[in-house]
């Protein structure tokens, strides 16, 4: 990890992979004593948790790309484009299915 690119990319890896991952985990434990009103504060604390870490990856790749030209933040961008995509369209897979047209 030579340049500060390279690093804001790695750290815009952990952001979008390891970080919902160790969120979902601390709040499972916290859930796993107490099923009753746990839930709603879990919850309710995951959420905002899990979409500020998306952002800050989205956010942290672009700024690699564009102020220090990294590559890496590129192939960042790409995958993260195609992540969302699939995203989109296994959403709307599972409306249809919901809503019955399939």
């Amino acid at each position: 990890m030579g340049n500060k690119g390279t690093k804001l990319c790695v750290i815009s890896l952990i952001c979008m992979f390891l970080a919902p991952i160790v969120i979902f985990l601390i709040v499972g434990r916290f859930m796993s004593g107490d099923i009753s009103g746990a839930t709603a504060d879990a919850y309710g604390v995951m959420i905002p948790l899990d979409i500020a870490s998306y952002i800050a990856a989205w956010a942290l790749a672009i700024i690699a790309r564009v102020k220090y030209k990294d590559r890496f933040s590129l192939v960042l961008i790409i995958l993260y484009g195609l992540l969302l995509a699939l995203s989109v369209i296994g959403i709307i897979v599972l409306l249809c299915v919901f809503i019955g047209m399939f």
